[in-house]
């Protein structure tokens, strides 16, 4: 393929696994508690197209999701639902983002 000068440009897309923390959030629970909570998201690009033609700054994006996505859900739990349900809240945040994302070409593996 050809590249014309001035016209077309080249978009660098990694393909590896990549993760990144989703800083710390003070979240005011269903039971009026306030607690910190704070995420590791791992997530890879499946189609390099989407990802630069769907959305700008894939990256950046899925970070700003992953974020309001946590403080939304602990949100709406008590601080024993919190607590007692860590691998359930876990999943269901990683299917949130995970179905959130894919019209971007990205996957969240955990």
């Amino acid at each position: 393929f050809f590249i014309i000068p001035c016209m077309d440009w080249i978009q660098v897309v990694d393909l590896r696994t990549i993760s990144f923390d989703v800083p710390a959030q003070e979240i005011l629970t269903k039971d009026s508690v306030t607690v910190q909570v704070d995420a590791v998201v791992y997530y890879n690009v499946e189609d390099a197209m989407l990802a630069v033609c769907a959305v700008e700054q894939a990256g950046a994006s899925t970070r700003l999701l992953a974020s309001t996505t946590l403080r939304n859900m602990m949100g709406t739990k008590t601080l024993e639902e919190i607590l007692s349900d860590r691998e359930h809240t876990a999943q269901v945040m990683k299917d949130i983002l995970d179905t959130a994302t894919d019209p971007w070409g990205i996957k969240v593996e955990r």
